[in-house]
């Protein structure tokens, strides 16, 4: 029997049809669940309106509505996120995760996995898979680096990122070419790579969207 004593609205926002009607069918059969009402597309009024217990959104509609979502969250609007995922879509985590959204499911979820989220964003929890975890762990190594770096190293490796040479650099930062390899020296030794390709993958690792 679930600890949850009050009844739940849900809300499911998504763009195509058969997936939405399968959740709605198992999570309105969770006793603590009152009512699932879903809907294809955003209605940001309906939304504000209704103030749902628990949102369950789309991926992409979650991209798309990223700003709005955070300010839902800080209006108290909404409480509980939860963004809904396919195997192959790529999941943009940076963006949701500065927008305070924590808790991510694949759409396909069987009813326990739907228990288990459900109830455990109600108690506080987040809901994020491995994968996601391991991502945002990598892009918070990433950014300490990146701290390190002084600001003509960060100058340098933007320009590097952008394809130029070591010549082009010099010349558009009016240093020397020896200068500018001893900062790429440095670049590498602080950000833990071995050679300009290295640099440029950490470079968009941290600056990803």
């Amino acid at each position: 029997m679930s600890l949850l004593t009050e009844k739940k609205v849900v809300k499911i926002i998504m763009d195509y049809g058969s997936i939405i009607f399968g959740l709605k069918h198992i999570i309105e059969q969770f006793e603590f669940i009152e009512n699932v009402v879903i809907s294809h597309g955003l209605d940001s009024d309906d939304v504000e309106r209704m103030k749902p217990d628990i949102l369950m959104l789309q991926d992409s509609i979650a991209y798309r509505y990223a700003s709005k979502l955070a300010k839902w969250k800080s209006n108290g609007i909404v409480d509980h996120i939860i963004v809904l995922y396919d195997k192959d879509s790529e999941l943009r985590v940076d963006q949701l995760w500065k927008c305070q959204i924590a808790s991510y499911l694949p759409s396909y979820s069987d009813a326990k996995q739907l228990l288990i989220a459900l109830e455990g964003q109600l108690r506080g929890f987040s809901i994020i898979p491995t994968h996601i975890t391991e991502h945002i762990e990598l892009r918070q190594k990433s950014q300490k680096s990146m701290h390190l770096l002084t600001q003509n190293e960060q100058r340098v490796l933007k320009l590097v990122a952008a394809g130029q040479t070591n010549t082009e650099i010099a010349q558009a930062i009016h240093l020397s070419v020896r200068t500018v390899e001893t900062y790429l020296n440095k670049i590498y030794r602080k950000l833990d790579v071995r050679n300009r390709a290295e640099a440029v993958c950490k470079y968009y690792q941290i600056n990803a969207h």
